[in-house]
C-alpha cells in the first residue's frame, strides 16, 4: 500500500476559504427591502409590485449558476445561529421601525407618506452590514484556524 500526501484539495481546513462577494449581500439586502419598496410606490407603477418576484428569480438563478461553487460555504453561513439571530434582530426592526414610524407620521404628514420607503432602506443597511459581518467573523475564525493549522504542520 502506498502512503500518499494528502494535498490541500483533500484538506479544506488547509484552504484559505474565500468568501461571497460583496454584491451578493447587496442583492440579499435588496431582496428584503424589496417589500417595502414596492408598497412605497405599487399605487403609481403596478410593474413596481412584482420587484420582490423579480429579485427572488435573481436570487435563485445566480444561486445555481455563479455560486454553485461555494453554496457551501452560503449554506453554512446562513444556518448559523448568528445568521437566524440576524433574521430574527431584522424582523424585530421591522415591526419597532414600523410602530416608530407610524407614531411619528402621525403627526408629520410628508413623512407619512415615504414609511415604506425609509424601512425598506433600513433594512437595506441593516441586512447587507448584518450578512457580510457574519461572514467576515466566519471567515476570520475558519482562515485563523487553516493558519494555525499549516504553522504547526512546519
Amino acid at each position: 500500500m502506498v502512503a500518499t500526501e494528502r494535498g490541500p484539495a483533500q484538506h479544506p481546513a488547509r484552504q484559505q476559504v474565500k468568501g461571497l462577494p460583496a454584491w451578493y449581500f447587496v442583492l440579499a439586502g435588496l431582496l428584503v427591502a424589496s417589500f417595502d419598496v414596492s408598497e412605497q410606490f405599487r399605487a403609481n407603477h403596478p410593474l413596481v409590485a412584482a420587484l420582490p418576484l423579480v429579485l427572488i428569480a435573481v436570487h435563485l438563478t445566480l444561486w445555481f449558476a455563479l455560486l454553485s461553487r461555494r453554496r457551501q460555504y452560503l449554506r453554512s453561513v446562513w444556518r448559523s445561529p448568528r445568521a437566524r439571530l440576524l433574521v430574527v434582530l431584522l424582523f424585530g426592526v421591522r415591526l419597532l421601525l414600523q410602530l416608530v414610524l407610524t407614531r411619528v407620521t402621525d403627526t408629520a404628514a410628508p413623512l407619512h407618506t415615504y414609511a415604506h420607503l425609509i424601512m425598506g432602506l433600513a433594512l437595506l443597511v441593516l441586512t447587507t452590514t448584518g450578512a457580510w459581518f457574519d461572514q467576515w467573523l466566519i471567515l476570520r475564525t475558519v482562515n485563523k484556524r487553516a493558519e494555525q493549522t499549516r504553522e504547526r504542520q512546519r
